[in-house]
């Protein structure tokens, strides 16, 4: 359906209203009633003036649409009102109406000397979105001077645009495809505990440098409130609307998990898929959490065929719910193995009780299982340098397994060596874990419930604190 004059103006009320203010947009005023305050920062003032094109991608329910009304509520409080416009298309199908609602735009106050400042928000599913940006870029002075950012819910999308905007996305040279990811751990604490929160924030090559390991110390202090809230974060995960349940409730209401259900199935029914089989594949997930398992193994309990089930595990991952681990194959100069069992973690632990929602007496998650999969998602963020492209092959964050049967939850390579992390919370602490990480890497990290150890080649670290260290 397109997009008229009239429904444009409503969607930016400060073009004709002076008076217009924060408090009067919907996103914005729920964001001021929560209660907490997160707001993340991915474009700063360099991007918004540079004429660039950028994506924003992140799940459903995010904060994506919010943080972009923070940055229009900036343009306006700086007098640039009338060369600011958001557009919401999420009832746009087409690249025609698509063009027609940029140009109504771009066609008014066009003697304004001020470069304009386009969000297009949701526009994952517009076909053809990326050869209107391409043309208008290419034929429009006012579009060609103006920072674009299209956000959207998915990056199924991003691999087909990429060549069709090659050349075309402006002028800067940094980032352009931007994830935005949930409140980590870090974040959380500092919504619902702030004075619980280590001072420092370390990175994944530090950890293990006398330094890093003196940070643990001092931060282990505060072992029991990490590892309680910890718990609660197991639960909610860092998308708002479960947070906000944790924070105010401390559970996460069914309505607000079946909200994340109906963003997931919505993007399946778009892309003409099967909900069914989706709901199989989560269920699927939570049973196997944090082991090993084979494309053979999730096509069967999918009741599909590999390939079937392998599309699916790309969209779930092309949603950011879903991050598959490989083994490492040192045939392909380390790259991960295609081949080889592997493991699949939920892209935020909210996701996890899914299931148990959809079908009550459905599968639950552990809850061992599910700080391994906060574990790994806080890992991939560390060593992935474009997180946002490879939720389905991670290059640099992989499961270890030696000929012999012995497994190591993660290995990253970092600089020349490579930091191995075993995953032992709410598990017997096994001294022949110690000896895997030591004889095949010379140290690495064990992460305990409770249990600091810093002064040995494998140091010991509470997985609260480690999370909250890892920011």
């Amino acid at each position: 359906m397109p997009l008229s004059l009239d429904q444009i103006q409503r969607l930016n009320p400060w073009w004709t209203n002076p008076a217009w203010r924060p408090g009067d947009d919907l996103h914005l005023s729920a964001a001021a009633e929560s209660p907490f305050v997160w707001d993340p920062r991915p474009f700063d003032a360099q991007d918004i003036e540079s004429g660039s094109v950028f994506t924003l991608r992140g799940p459903r329910q995010s904060g994506k649409t919010t943080l972009t009304k923070r940055l229009i509520a900036e343009r306006v409080r700086a007098g640039l009102a009338r060369r600011t416009c958001f557009l919401t298309l999420q009832t746009i199908s087409g690249q025609d109406e698509l063009q027609d609602a940029i140009e109504a735009a771009l066609r008014l106050w066009p003697d304004e000397e001020a470069t304009w400042l386009f969000v297009l928000d949701e526009l994952t599913f517009v076909r053809g979105w990326a050869n209107v940006v391409a043309h208008l870029h290419e034929h429009d002075r006012a579009f060609r001077r103006a920072t674009v950012i299209l956000t959207g819910s998915s990056a199924y999308d991003l691999t087909g645009s990429a060549d069709i905007l090659h050349g075309r996305r402006g002028p800067s040279k940094r980032i352009l495809d931007r994830l935005h990811a949930p409140m980590t751990f870090r974040d959380y604490v500092a919504a619902r505990a702030p004075q619980a929160l280590p001072g420092d924030v370390l990175r994944l090559e530090d950890l293990l440098s006398p330094q890093g390991r003196h940070v643990v110390d001092v931060a282990s202090l505060r072992t029991t409130e990490l590892t309680q809230y910890l718990g609660e974060y197991t639960q909610c995960g860092g998308l708002p609307a479960p947070v906000r349940d944790m924070l105010q409730d401390r559970q996460v209401a069914e309505a607000t998990t079946l909200a994340l259900w109906r963003g997931l199935a919505a993007d399946i029914r778009r892309l003409e898929r099967n909900e069914t089989r989706l709901e199989k594949l989560l269920a699927r997930m939570v049973v196997g959490l944090a082991s090993l398992t084979n494309l053979s193994d999730v096509a069967r309990d999918m009741d599909v065929a590999k390939p079937t089930a392998s599309s699916y595990l790309d969209l779930l991952a092309q949603s950011f719910a879903l991050v598959v681990l490989h083994q490492r194959d040192t045939k392909r100069q380390g790259g991960p193995s295609l081949t080889k069992p592997r493991k699949l973690y939920f892209g935020d632990p909210a996701f996890a009780a899914i299931p148990s929602v959809l079908a009550p007496g459905g599968p639950v998650a552990s809850l061992p299982d599910l700080v391994e999969s906060i574990l790994a998602i806080a890992l991939f963020r560390h060593a992935e340098r474009d997180a946002l492209a490879h939720f389905r092959e991670p290059k640099r964050l992989f499961v270890w397994r030696s000929s012999d049967g012995r497994e190591i939850d993660f290995v990253a390579p970092l600089g020349d060596g490579t930091l191995a992390l075993e995953s032992k919370y709410g598990r017997r602490l096994d001294g022949k874990d110690y000896e895997s990480i030591e004889k095949a890497f010379g140290g690495g990290v064990m992460v305990s419930q409770q249990t600091v150890i810093t002064d040995r080649k494998v140091m010991t670290v509470p997985a609260g604190v480690l999370l909250a260290l890892l920011g």
